[in-house]
């Protein structure tokens, strides 16, 4: 080793003249000062990040968003397992501030980003777990396991059961509905989670809550799943029973999307006499609007009406037009309102404007080659003067010339 170092002085540090002298103990050399910048580097990095980690961890109580309290738990989870106890203790000295804070930010979303990010949250508390388990500091890593378990099941489910509780039921909620209808579907008991949402339903009218009503409609088989069921059943229940009673609001916001027909098929089918009553007071002809009208008719619950009149003056008003006439007579529970004969008496009419109609057809259908057989006896006329003349005229002779 002497001589190598002598040799560098001899060379005057000339570091092409000490390889070409002695190769191997310049490699050896360059191989231990490389080593040597590395050891030195990588304790330089390791106390730098340490250090960036230990303020982290102490700063905790100045995260402001989600994103950022997520993205300082990965750097904890990332960093904790490579800094050493130091980091460890100072984690364990922290956990229940960033418990307090996870919590904190959690509280601030809807309850459909509340499930999303609570599992979040639950997840890097478990990584936490798992990359301070090293440490043998059974303390902090039962505490993160722990808190990583009732996250979901203490915490979440308790969210959960507050908007289930007490959420009313409109078009803005449905996403918040079928985000807790994924989750319950995913856990082993459905119902545990289910049951307090179905309970606050049940506590609202299918039949009057226009709000309810216009929730269901959008709701999806594939989304909503035990809510989509259960809602559909129980409105189709409502407009195919003949008892229950919908709201007007609830047939005046169907009838102005223009499914009409729905409306229709509830008065036709409706068997609640006081109910179809009230609606015969506020719907009946009141809309302009032939279906509607012939709807109340077309079903046979007996209520006070004045059924005959309005038929009466539909018929009187339209005399002359056959589809009108003819459409209404055809029309359920028209015989039975009439009568045999005042409906005899409505048959005869049309078919004596269908004799009219057909006369009058033909009576034109006269006019029309009369009006063209005068056209042409005026052209052959005209034709034939024309010929006359031609004859009349006198020959013009030319003067002879000698």
């Amino acid at each position: 080793m002497s001589d190598f170092l002598s040799l560098i002085k001899e060379s005057n540090y000339n570091l092409l003249e000490i390889y070409k002298q002695a190769p191997n103990e310049t490699l050896i050399t360059v191989a231990v000062l490389l080593a040597l910048i590395a050891l030195a580097f990588f304790f330089i990095n390791h106390s730098i990040k340490k250090s960036t980690v230990l303020k982290e961890i102490a700063k905790v109580d100045d995260i402001k968003t989600f994103d950022e309290l997520n993205a300082k738990l990965v750097l904890f989870i990332n960093e904790v397992p490579k800094r050493g106890e130091v980091v460890a203790k100072a984690l364990d000295e922290n956990k229940d501030k960033i418990l307090f804070k996870s919590l904190k930010l959690l509280s601030t979303f809807s309850i459909k980003d509340k499930i999303k990010k609570y599992q979040i949250i639950s997840k890097r508390f478990k990584q936490l777990s798992n990359s301070s388990s090293k440490y043998n500091n059974d303390k902090l890593t039962t505490y993160f396991k722990n808190k990583s378990l009732q996250l979901l099941s203490n915490e979440l489910t308790n969210e959960i059961n507050e908007y289930s509780s007490t959420t009313h039921f409109c078009q803005d909620e449905v996403e918040n509905v079928n985000a807790i209808v994924q989750y319950a579907n995913k856990q082993n008991s459905p119902w545990q989670i289910l049951d307090v949402l179905f309970k606050n339903l049940n506590r609202f009218s299918f039949s009057y809550n226009i709000e309810l009503f216009k929730f269901i409609e959008k709701l999806n088989k594939k989304e909503s799943k035990q809510v989509y069921d259960y809602c559909k059943e129980k409105i189709d229940s409502i407009f195919t029973s003949g008892e229950d009673e919908v709201s007007v609001n609830i047939l005046e916001y169907l009838y102005e999307k223009e499914e009409k027909e729905k409306v229709y098929e509830y008065i036709k089918t409706l068997s609640n006499a006081s109910y179809l009553q009230y609606l015969y007071k506020v719907l009946f002809d009141k809309k302009d609007d032939l279906h509607l009208d012939l709807a109340f008719i077309a079903n046979p619950t007996q209520i006070e009406n004045e059924y005959k009149e309005y038929i009466d003056n539909s018929l009187t008003t339209n005399w002359r037009d056959k589809e009108h006439i003819e459409f209404v007579s055809k029309s359920p529970g028209v015989l039975d309102v009439l009568g045999h004969a005042e409906f005899r008496s409505l048959i005869e009419r049309v078919d004596r404007i269908k004799t009219d109609i057909e006369n009058n057809k033909k009576i034109e259908e006269a006019l029309t080659i009369a009006k063209r057989a005068e056209s042409i006896a005026i052209e052959a006329k005209s034709f034939n003067q024309s010929g006359s003349k031609k004859k009349k005229e006198k020959p013009v002779v030319q003067p002879r010339v000698d």
